[in-house]
């Protein structure tokens, strides 16, 4: 069953409706390549929701849950594009959505790239197992600190592709779960499922502590307070995010995500009344607000956007050619962790001090910080 429903369809309307805004084609070119990733993604994301939701939408042994965001214990949050709880298997299945439609491969140093068609090299990419994994650990965690661990001990991660990409399974191993969407749902059958037979011998949890776990997961989802143009790179937002751990933007082909936004081009309503385990229908829908002003302001000033802190002492803007500017503040280890991120991918300016990164190479010097950060946070905190 769904206990928490698919926001996609709604976002993409949306957010196409931002598009169609007149005053959308005067945005800087890095802020519209951004809002029509933002769109392709979306729309890979919608067609995963509908394959996991015609699944399993009346699989009583079986919860869904869409588009969860829960804070991380460590000051941040974590979002979960699928979850599967299964009660008969107790186990938990993490899904993340990648929309790499290249052909995905890596090296003997486990370094994860993706061939493009008519590229002449691979785009490097962090290894797209990681964050689910990394999920799969905070789950863990929120499991262990309600005392529900035992209900479901084995908690596996999932990487989806969409159809059009595909997995060099000759580098990656038939054994790493990383699966085209057509193909997901027979991986995920082996890792979760039971036969008839296994039914009549299962100890799994009762149906009534699958659907008070699973409500318990909605009514902790916190949406992400961000508008659409501070996730674009246009302004900052009044309200200063936590370090996002998993809006993972995946390259330079690959389609980012928002999640709930509640400023600017476009809106979405937080659920009050997901902690109640109903079905499908309690997350509410998507609503487009006028965003006239907002975008011919921003088309309009053609300057340096505002600095937004992507971790702390580590700073972006895009600037007015659509480029993104990275900088440091004095924080000498911040400088060396910067550097580390962008050298390869972004070209240092020593009369500014600062690193420039093209649009596409962008999202992946946010993520290694990102990933650094969360590691060195985890280990000052001694969590293994």
């Amino acid at each position: 069953m769904i206990v928490k429903s698919s926001t996609k369809a709604d976002e993409c309307a949306a957010i196409a409706a931002f598009m169609a805004n007149p005053d959308f084609d005067r945005l800087p070119e890095r802020a519209r390549k951004e809002t029509m990733n933002r769109q392709r993604g979306l729309s890979g994301e919608r067609s995963t929701a509908h394959i996991l939701d015609r699944h399993f939408h009346d699989a009583p042994n079986h919860v869904l849950l869409h588009d969860l965001r829960l804070p991380d214990g460590i000051g941040g949050f974590a979002q979960f594009d699928h979850l599967i709880l299964s009660r008969l298997s107790r186990t938990a299945a993490v899904v993340e959505v990648k929309n790499y439609r290249g052909r995905i491969s890596k090296n003997e140093h486990n370094e994860w790239h993706v061939w493009y068609e008519g590229r002449r090299r691979p785009i490097d990419i962090p290894n797209p197992l990681e964050q689910a994994r990394r999920q799969g650990e905070i789950l863990r965690a929120w499991l262990k600190a309600r005392r529900h661990d035992v209900a479901f001990e084995t908690i596996g991660a999932f990487v989806i592709i969409p159809p059009e990409g595909s997995i060099d399974r000759s580098k990656v191993g038939a054994d790493v779960r990383i699966y085209k969407a057509d193909n997901f749902m027979a991986a995920w059958t082996e890792f979760g499922g039971i036969s008839p037979m296994g039914r009549l011998f299962s100890t799994g949890v009762s149906a009534k502590t699958l659907l008070a776990i699973s409500g318990q997961l909605a009514g902790d989802h916190q949406p992400d307070p961000r508008g659409l143009e501070e996730m674009i790179g246009c302004r900052s937002s009044k309200i200063k995010p936590a370090v996002v751990v998993d809006n993972e933007e995946d390259g330079a082909d690959d389609e980012t995500k928002p999640d709930v936004t509640q400023q600017g081009g476009i809106q979405a309503v937080a659920s009050a009344e997901e902690a109640s385990p109903v079905v499908a229908s309690s997350e509410p829908k998507a609503t487009v607000v006028k965003s006239d002003t907002a975008l011919s302001t921003i088309a309009a000033e053609g300057k340096a956007s505002d600095k937004i802190e992507i971790v702390p002492g580590i700073y972006e803007r895009v600037l007015p050619d659509g480029s993104v500017a990275f900088l440091a503040g004095r924080d000498e280890a911040a400088g060396v962790c910067l550097k580390l991120a962008c050298e390869g991918l972004a070209r240092w300016n020593p009369r500014y001090r600062n690193w420039l990164s093209d649009a596409s190479k962008a999202p992946i010097i946010r993520d290694a910080l990102i990933t650094t950060h969360r590691e060195q946070r985890e280990v000052s905190h001694g969590v293994g």
